[in-house]
């Protein structure tokens, strides 16, 4: 099974360079093969593009281009939809609404949007809510990009958005007083861990710091730009046993050449597809369907994208280590 991901990742990543050149960035590059690859599916970028076609025709008053590296991971989570007219429409729609309720445009508004559920209306006023609360708190800390990640901590109906946004704080202090590197990645894991619950656990985080560490010790290099991903596979009740699977494939996948200019990029692809192998998540946490990790990795990879071009580039199991 590994040695035939490896084989299609490698085909996805030829095929993506040869229809985009050396336009693109590294790491769009292979983000695009990993997501095609993760999906079973061969690349088409005749395909991608007729989907960004559609989009930006239909979709003139949101932020999307065809330079944009993000505006294509918009038309990747448009691409399998039944209805991709409708689709679209909807998404124009729930951006109108994030934006009357007081969201600043920007493409995380747009993808804050795709995971609106419900009755949008009344599921934007939660976010906001969400949203004022940590920016009362963690006024730097809070931007734009954060607009996906409140919307999914939202979808329920029963809020307490104060309760939430201490809750944020208080993981991001006891992270932060375990060497994790402050900023947008670790307000980003404080707010996944939330997911289990709006109260806060002491247990979640020691399992969180344990599972970094674990990953450490086995000299997987563990970054910033991983902690929102950690807090994924923490989520999912990954035991032991698929941890040191992950290892050895993520030890495989960095000696691979699309990864020899991105080896960060590596254990985010690892943790992928470790998430998508996990048949048992749903019985483990109370996080509702499969889908519910789907966005968690979207949205992660989202924003990793955002941050990336910022910085100058284009359930839980708590004692499986005891």
């Amino acid at each position: 099974m590994t040695t035939t991901f490896i084989t299609n990742l490698q085909k996805n990543y030829d095929r993506v360079v040869n229809y985009f050149g050396t336009g693109q960035s590294q790491r769009f590059v292979v983000s695009l093969a990993c997501h095609f690859t993760l999906e079973n599916k061969q690349f088409s970028g005749v395909l991608l593009n007729k989907v960004m076609d559609k989009i930006i025709t239909e979709s003139k008053s949101l932020p999307l281009q065809y330079e944009s590296a993000i505006s294509y991971k918009i038309a990747l989570k448009l691409m399998n939809t039944e209805n991709l007219e409708e689709s679209i429409v909807q998404l124009n729609e729930r951006d109108r609404v994030l934006q009357k309720n007081g969201f600043k445009k920007s493409p995380s508004r747009v993808i804050g949007g795709l995971f609106l559920q419900g009755d949008i209306t009344l599921h934007a006023k939660r976010a906001k809510m969400l949203f004022d609360a940590m920016n009362q708190r963690q006024r730097f800390l809070t931007t734009n990009e954060d607009i996906p990640y409140v919307v999914i901590m939202t979808v329920e109906e029963n809020q307490n958005p104060s309760l939430r946004a201490d809750t944020i704080v208080r993981y991001y202090q006891g992270l932060k007083s375990q060497k994790f590197i402050l900023g947008n990645h670790l307000q980003a894991l404080s707010q996944i861990m939330t997911i289990y619950s709006e109260e806060y656990n002491e247990i979640l985080l020691n399992y969180v710091i344990q599972l970094r560490n674990v990953l450490l010790n086995r000299n997987v290099k563990v970054r910033r730009i991983h902690y929102p991903f950690i807090g994924i596979l923490a989520m999912a009740s990954t035991n032991e046993e698929k941890i040191e699977e992950m290892v050895e494939f993520y030890n495989l996948l960095i000696k691979l050449k699309p990864f020899r200019m991105e080896i960060e990029l590596a254990l985010i692809v690892a943790i992928q597809k470790t998430i998508r192998d996990l048949s048992y998540i749903q019985s483990a946490v109370d996080m509702g369907p499969l889908s519910n990790f789907d966005k968690l990795l979207f949205t992660a990879d989202f924003v990793l994208e955002i941050l990336s071009n910022a910085s100058g580039g284009f359930g839980v199991v708590f004692d499986l280590f005891q």
